[in-house]
Formats: C-alpha cells, structure tokens, sequence
C-alpha cells in the first residue's frame, strides 16, 4: 500500500533555455487545492524549467519589470539582469550556475555569486564536473575565445567547441580552432590538427585515463585514440564505446556503401547499415552488441552472432548483471519487445525507446500502445490503460521492489507506484516535470502542477 505520510509543497520558479527571452509565456489559472503559498507565474519565460538530478531543487528564469529578468532558484529571487542563459544544476544538485548579461558584458553566476565580465559568454556550454566540484566554461574578450575552469583563464582561440570533463573530475578536454584547423585540448595541450572535429566528441574512458574523438581530415575521417589516428575512412558514426573497465573500444565506420564496427582496431563483418547509438558493451565488459541492417532487415549482432531479423529495430539495452538483453522490434506491422531472444506479446506500438530492467535484472518493464490507449508492461502483465505515459518516467525502485511511472487521463496526470494512481496534477506544457526520483528503496520525489501552483512531493511507500 502506498501511504503519503509526506507532502512537502514547495513553490516553484521557473528556469530557462536559450540565449535572449524577450517572450514570456501567460500560464493564468485559478489556484486550487494543497498549496499553502500561492506563486503566480503569469511572467514565466517559456521553456524556462529546470529542477536538479535529484528532483529537490528548482530554478526558472522570470520576466520582471523593465524588461529585466531573473532567476528563481528555490523560489528566491536573484540579481535583475538584462539578459540571461539557462540556469543549470551540478550533478549534486547542490551548485547551480547561468550565464547574465549586464549592459553590454556577460558573466557567469555561480550560487548567486557573480564572476569575471567578458564581451561573451556560451552559455549553453556551462558545464559542471561529474563530482561537481569543478565548472568550465568558453568565454571571449574581443575576438579571441578561451575556457575559464576553475577561475583560471585558458589560452585564447578562434573558437571553442564541446568542454567535456572526465569521469573522475579530473581532467578537461574540449575542441579549439586556430584559423581553418581544428585541435582537441585535453589537460591543456593540444592536440594535432584536423579540418574538423565531430560533434559529440572527444569521450573519455570511464577510468579517464584514454581519450577518443573523430576528425575530418582530407575528406576523410579518422577515429583518434589518445592522439593516435586510426585507418582513414570514408564515414564513421557518432557513437564511440569504452567498455566499462576502459580496456577496450568500439565505433562504427565506413568504407564506400558498407557499414562496420572497429573493435579494438579490428574491422568486423560489414553491413548496409550499422544502429545509432550502437555499439555498446555490457556492464562487465565482456559483450558487445550492435544493431545492424542487411537489405531491408534489422537485427541484433552480440558478439559477432547475428540474431533473428526484423523489419525495424530498437537500441538494445543490457541487465545490469549483463545476463539479460532486451530491444523492441517490428515485424509485419506488429511492435513487440524480445528479451534474451524471445519475442513478447505484439502491440499497435513499443512507446518507450528502451525497456527497463530492475536493478537486479529479474523484472522487465517499458511501455506500449493498445489501439488508442497506453500501458505499461511488467513481466508480460499489462498494468491500466491511459490515455498518454510519459516514456522517460518508467522506472523500479533501488530495490527492484516497486514500479513508477506518470500517467495520464484526461485533463489529469498522475504518478502510478505498483499499480496504484497517486495525487492528481494539471497537464502542463512546462517541460521537466515528467520525472520521479527514488530518495531510498521506499521513498520517491515528483513535480507537480495544481493551477498556478508548482508542488514538490515527496512520498513514502508502505
């Protein structure tokens, strides 16, 4: 049974995304029930919502008089500006930091507290250290680029690209040009030139010592591994795979019309197509899998040994104990999910991307669509129809004891924990709402809407 024996009612400001927010979005509505302070968010700016990983904090940007703008952060108010950036939060949740512009100078607000003024600020490549500690971002004076990280200027460029930091904090890499050539700085030293280097790169192995990246060079691309540049070829794709011990690696290239995987610098069988966003390796490193196309048909390829083919595929997805693998796939029409190669009950529709395993690997969930209705499936049992089930929202507590999701009917939403529908909220365009977090095996966190007013719930299972 699932008992609320805690609702905490926080009001909400509102966050953004973007560079300018001249618009702000009308959001009127009568307040009802719960609340015990009302917040009107009439002067939102669309788009604007941001809330930590861990659901406890949230942050909006909020159009003032003036034409000045705000963020609110847990629901203060901070400095008035001219302009601003989307506010974002650290992994932790405990920093929060967004790009402000003052005249004609942007900076960088860190926890309210504001940094060094440039002539320009990418906003949208604020980032934060996996642990949190560190920040990085490009900023420019002048003409001239360069990455301020942990309140020390960089040497200046041209132009920036991707900051990326690596697992364990402590090391940064990002993309550079100097004139028409492009260089991966990694721990400050760059690296050789390249007419380009490829969005989504470079990636550090997840012990951080190995780092990867695709380039262009000479009208063809190469794939580079810790400055050491693989056989040139004509395409290769996005995805570039560590193995969770950092032992090996894998990506997808092409030569002429044929698709294949490198593993560990060796060229596997070709095909007509290889998936985005395979390869990818099990959790204990010892697999790998890929999706493939040959003629008209998808399927599976683990471990080099082609599965059962299909007319579309899903990307598959591993058990944690990578004794398990689980895609969606359709034939004749009909949507399905197979798991360890045996196909499920056929729907209209597989709606989740990816099906859910527990964390011990014994329970399957995703969800589908039946006619024009949706559910979730748990085992092959098929849970309550709705009329819409946010995708992104399915998941088993750290326990692998409950199950929750948000639903839909009609005007309501809903979260649904083992079966049972909880608090009503509004539908709402805000984004960033449509996500439950698990504080322990029997406690979960949610966003909620009740007319102009935001709720923060956090609820305890029984």
């Amino acid at each position: 049974m699932l008992k609320r024996s805690l609702i905490i009612f926080t009001c909400l400001f509102i966050a953004v995304s973007g560079l300018a927010y001249g618009q702000a979005s009308s959001h009127r509505a009568a307040a009802s029930g719960g609340a015990t302070a009302g917040v009107d968010i009439s002067s939102i700016v669309e788009e604007s919502f941001r809330a930590s990983p861990d659901n406890k904090r949230t942050a909006f940007i909020k159009k003032t008089s003036g034409d000045k703008y705000t963020v609110v952060v847990d629901g203060k108010e901070g400095k008035r500006y001219d302009d601003l950036g989307a506010p974002i939060f650290s992994p932790d949740g405990r920093r929060f930091a967004y790009g402000a512009k003052s005249g004609n100078k942007w900076a960088v607000v860190v926890n309210g507290m504001e940094g060094k003024q440039y002539d320009r600020v990418a906003v949208h490549l604020i980032t934060f250290s996996p642990d949190s500690a560190r920040i990085a971002y490009p900023a420019r004076s002048a003409d001239r680029w360069f990455v301020m990280a942990d309140e020390k200027e960089g040497k200046k460029y041209d132009d920036i690209g991707t900051l990326v930091f690596s697992p364990d904090s402590r090391r940064l890499a990002y993309n550079v040009r100097i004139g028409n050539n492009w260089h991966v700085v990694v721990d400050g030293k760059e690296g050789r030139y390249y007419d380009a280097i490829m969005v989504g790169t470079p990636v550090f192995s997840p012990d951080g010592m190995h780092v990867a990246y695709n380039a262009f060079t000479d009208g063809k691309v190469v794939c580079v591994l810790d400055e050491k540049e693989s056989r040139r070829y004509d395409g290769v794709g996005t995805t570039i795979a560590f193995s969770p011990d950092s032992k090996r690696v894998a990506y997808n290239a092409r030569m002429g019309d044929r698709w294949f995987v490198v593993l560990d610098g060796k060229e596997e069988k070709s095909y007509d197509s290889i998936k985005r966003g395979t390869p990818l390796f099990s959790p204990d490193s010892k697999k790998l899998t890929y999706g493939a196309k040959s003629g008209p048909r998808w399927f599976v390829v683990l471990d080099g040994e082609e599965r059962k083919h299909y007319d579309l595929l899903e990307t598959p997805v591993f058990s944690r104990d990578s004794r398990q693998l689980a895609y969606g796939a359709q034939k004749d029409g009909a949507w399905f999910v197979v798991h360890n190669a045996r196909e499920g009950r056929p729907y209209e529709d597989i709606v989740s991307d990816n099906p859910v395993f527990s964390p011990d690997g014994k329970q399957l969930a995703y969800i589908v669509r039946k006619g024009k209705k949706f559910l979730v499936i748990i085992d092959g049992k098929e849970e309550k129809e709705y009329d819409s089930i946010i995708e992104d929202s399915l998941l088993f507590s750290p326990d692998g004891k409950h199950v929750a999701y948000i639903a839909q009917q009609g005007k309501n939403r809903f979260v649904v924990v083992d079966g049972k529908e909880r608090k009503e909220s509004d539908i709402t365009p805000l984004p960033g709402i449509g996500r439950i977090v698990f504080d322990s095996p029997d406690t979960l966190r949610y966003i909620a809407v009740k007319g102009n007013h935001i709720f923060q719930v956090v609820e305890r299972i029984e």
